[in-house]
């Protein structure tokens, strides 16, 4: 199977109200041979202010966010249309599944297409960035990893670890950043080749709870607070509910939990004390089996032995696994009922709900397929055939944005207005504001004074006044 690298550049750090600017891909077989690449920009979709420091990160100029002659809709389509030539494949990237896929999903779903394009018809998804913390925490100085000069953290940020690993990159540009990622996974495919056999073994589902039950020991990574550290773990059912994997850490004894009843292992684990964990199976986790660990320093011999001893012991107590799929079960309970008394679904807004408002009828896909084939003028009476008010919502969106003389004249102006009251608040709101976009651009002159920021500076400054055209 192929592996497609990319990259977004987007307007801000919010996938559920930033958009995408910049899509950069590349399609290369398994020994990285290019087949074929694809590079596209967009404006900024009507009812959108971005992030100064996003746009002045990602170089964007006035021309490439106002002037561009692609609308967010059009590189969305073109883009979907491009990986669906490419599939089935790997589709890889740096951070991508918690960045740059939560910007394709959600752009996705709220231009009425499939939001899960790059996980579905034997399509997989891969990241770079957790397979380079595991490698270095088990196998390090294979790949060279930079240091802060104040913390002697690692970093992991991509344009550090290029020049330490000798590969060019043009930074924070979707394409830069493409062709960049393509040589560490080259790197990491030659230096250490078991460690990318297993994270392309572990980017599907399926894949991860096979090897979960194969191997009565499991070891892998978790990064907190920018802080990556390993585990060993036992793996004994899936949640209840959420039907994600669950394991026993082996640092505990698991001796001291096996006989405690299901009302004290609650209380337990609600106090802190964390012996079991997830694996998040659709977000590539890189599991290593026992044998494979034996060949790191990173455990010793002796706590091995232990875990071994530990392992053996939960594998023969099914008494104990039921008990914690109860207690599990439980505080999945009480924590629905707890959103329902405090009544967190009235407060999610459509852009925020891809996780939370379910999946379309059957009626409502055929309704979606007839939309994008209709001319714009038909497609405003689709919308109001939608059983699901979100997809109707985001239909009057597109139309808007896209040909807005489609619509009704109070329909437009009842858009319009409601864009306007959100993008000209002056509280802290979820998504950019025009006072948040003024304030961001004083801070980016106080900050840098040189002839470059300068420039950057004024390219916001024109890109503010063309908003504030609009909207004020």
């Amino acid at each position: 199977m192929n592996y497609v690298f990319y990259d977004l550049e987007t307007s801000g750090k919010e996938p559920c109200w930033d958009q995408i600017l910049q899509v950069a891909a590349i399609l290369v077989d398994k020994n990285f041979n290019v087949l074929d690449q694809f590079e596209l920009r967009s404006k900024l979709k009507p009812g959108l202010v971005p992030s100064a420091y996003a746009l002045k990160v990602n170089h964007s100029t006035f021309k490439n966010v106002i002037e561009n002659n692609n609308s967010h809709f059009e590189m969305i389509c073109k883009l979907e249309d491009k990986f669906k030539a490419w599939s089935p494949a790997y589709f890889i990237g740096y951070n991508n599944i918690a960045f740059d896929e939560e910007f394709l999903r959600n752009s996705f779903f709220k231009s009425l297409k499939d939001p899960y394009l790059t996980s579905l018809n034997r399509n997989k998804r891969s990241d770079l960035l957790g397979l380079l913390r595991t490698s270095d925490l088990f196998f390090p100085d294979k790949i060279k990893i930079p240091r802060n000069k104040e913390t002697n953290r690692k970093v992991f940020k991509l344009d550090r670890i290029c020049p330490e690993n000798g590969i060019e990159h043009f930074a924070h540009d979707a394409l830069g950043d493409v062709e960049a990622t393509i040589e560490i996974a080259k790197r990491i495919e030659k230096k250490l080749p078991m460690m990318w056999k297993t994270c392309l073994i572990c980017s599907e589902k399926s894949n991860v709870l096979e090897f979960l039950r194969k191997n009565r020991i499991v070891f892998f990574s978790e990064t907190f607070f920018g802080k990556t550290m390993g585990f060993g773990g036992c793996y004994l059912a899936n949640h209840p509910i959420y039907k994600y994997p669950i394991v026993f850490d082996l640092n505990f004894n698991p001796e001291e939990f096996i006989d405690l009843s299901i009302k004290d292992l609650k209380e337990t684990f609600s106090l802190g004390q964390k012996f079991i964990r997830t694996i998040k199976y659709n977000k590539n986790p890189i599991l290593l089996t026992l044998e494979q660990i034996e060949s790191s320093s990173y455990f010793e011999k002796d706590r091995l032995n232990e875990y071994k001893k530990k392992s053996y012991l939960l594998d023969s107590n099914s008494t104990f696994k039921e008990k914690v799929i109860e207690f599990l079960m439980d505080l999945a309970q009480e924590k629905k009922i707890n959103e329902e008394n405090e009544g967190s679904q009235e407060d999610i807004m459509a852009e925020e709900s891809l996780y939370k408002g379910g999946f379309p009828s059957f009626n409502d896909l055929k309704t979606k397929q007839e939309f994008l084939t209709a001319n714009w003028q038909e497609r405003y009476d689709l919308c109001q055939k939608f059983t699901d008010k979100r997809l109707s919502y985001f239909g009057w969106r597109l139309i808007y944005e896209e040909f807005p003389e489609a619509l009704p004249a109070n329909t437009k102006r009842e858009i319009h207005d409601k864009i306007k009251f959100q993008l000209c608040s002056l509280n802290k709101e979820k998504w950019n504001t025009l006072n948040d976009f003024n304030k961001e651009i004083e801070n980016i002159e106080k900050e840098d004074k040189t002839s470059s920021e300068y420039d950057i500076v004024e390219e916001l400054k024109r890109i503010r006044i063309y908003l504030n055209k609009l909207y004020v």
